[in-house]
């Protein structure tokens, strides 16, 4: 019999549960792995505690060099797929070599966005996407004393709160009314900007930059005009404004892509043999950027892609969150706008602590829960009964 190759382009979640997976599913098929990233497969989303402590950065990595060994999967570091050839079933990196597949999945992940905005090639203007970011971050921090972060989601947060406890006068912009607005409501979301600024990061709010601003004399970034021409001071800038997919491996190929690249319950493309998995793809119309998500989207790719028989069913996950020094969870519905839906609310002003479960007659329908996230299970399990 012929040995099967299965190729996985992307080294993060997705595509490592991927491989682990198809290894489960078949002892004896190859397994290629095609990471851009030159260092051993991380935790992205710890990323900003390499801010905080550099010396960390083992600490993060998923898996030690034993276990891909032990797996037998072929990772290959620092290399770049320049293009996919699916009617010939190879790959196509930088350096003009070809790797043939029998099966790819696709799990490029996404890259940072920055928005239009003049300016944004200062020195000293980053975006926190990959471990060579935060070592340059943690380095650049050396010679600086007062930060901007232009984002005020997720990732925006913990890196304030990095550059917060390695010693930055830091601030937070947000574009919109409110901190995670769509995962708060207005008082839970008063309540944690209180809880941002008790640690010292402060923030603004309906904060829009219009342009970056450097000293004309060393080119490094000294402040941060905004469109209402208020202009604040700082010497580093971190943009956290959101993520796109990375779907430009297979330009000029006949997949369908609405932003990302489209996939059944399967996870398979519209192309034969061709899967795609996490950051990259889209089910049903949904995304949603979290790790479990891409953790078992990946599974099913590679169970499918070697040779197995799996439904990929993502009911709408919690939004989960610990930063600031406290911890958020929410899902389902937050904000209700029906009028039959009833709310029990409870909180404490002094310890910053909230508590709302919504509900339509009986049913638990969404909760927010912040500080303390004790209940979390179980209203978990409580969302998810029919």
């Amino acid at each position: 019999m012929t040995e099967q190759t299965i190729v996985i382009i992307g080294s993060g979640i997705a595509g490592l549960s991927a491989a682990d997976a198809a290894r489960k599913t078949n002892p004896d098929v190859r397994i290629i792995i095609l990471s851009e990233n030159p260092h051993l497969p991380y935790h992205r989303p710890r990323l900003p505690g390499v801010v905080m402590d550099p010396t960390s950065a083992d600490k993060i990595l998923l898996h030690n060099e034993a276990w891909y060994e032990s797996n037998r999967f072929e990772l290959r570091r620092g290399v770049v797929v320049k293009q996919v050839h699916s009617d010939r079933h190879e790959v196509e990196l930088e350096d003009g070599s070809l790797v043939a597949y029998d099966k790819l999945i696709l799990a490029t992940g996404s890259h940072s966005f920055l928005p239009p905005m003049d300016g944004c090639k200062h020195e000293g203007v980053f975006t926190l996407w990959t471990l060579d970011d935060a070592f340059k971050i943690s380095d650049y921090i050396e010679k600086a004393k007062s930060a901007v972060v232009i984002g005020g989601g997720l990732l925006g947060l913990e890196v304030a709160y990095a550059l917060k406890k390695r010693g930055l006068e830091t601030t937070i912009l947000e574009r919109d009314t409110s901190l995670l607005a769509r995962q708060l409501d207005e008082r839970s979301s008063a309540m944690f900007q209180e809880q941002v600024e008790r640690v010292g990061v402060n923030v603004l709010k309906n904060a829009s930059t219009e342009e970056i601003l450097a000293d004309p004399k060393t080119g490094r970034v000294s402040g941060v005009r905004l469109e209402d021409g208020t202009v604040i001071a700082c010497e580093i800038i971190l943009v956290a404004t959101g993520v796109r997919a990375r779907v430009e491996v297979m330009d000029g190929e006949p997949i369908e892509i609405d932003r990302r690249f489209v996939v059944n319950n399967r996870l398979e493309t519209n192309i034969p043999d061709i899967y795609a998995a996490g950051d990259c793809a889209v089910m049903d119309g949904l995304w949603f950027g979290l790790w479990a998500v891409s953790t078992r989207e990946g599974k099913v790719a590679g169970t499918n892609a070697a040779g197995g028989d799996e439904i990929c069913v993502i009911p709408t996950p919690p939004y989960l969150v610990n930063t600031m020094e406290t911890r958020i969870a929410s899902a389902g519905d937050i904000k209700p706008k029906d009028p039959e839906v009833t709310s029990q609310i409870s909180f404490d002003e002094t310890q910053l602590t909230y508590d709302r479960r919504n509900f339509l007659g009986d049913k638990l329908v969404g909760y927010i829960l912040l500080g303390d996230t004790t209940p979390f299970s179980m209203l978990s399990r409580e969302l998810q009964q029919e």
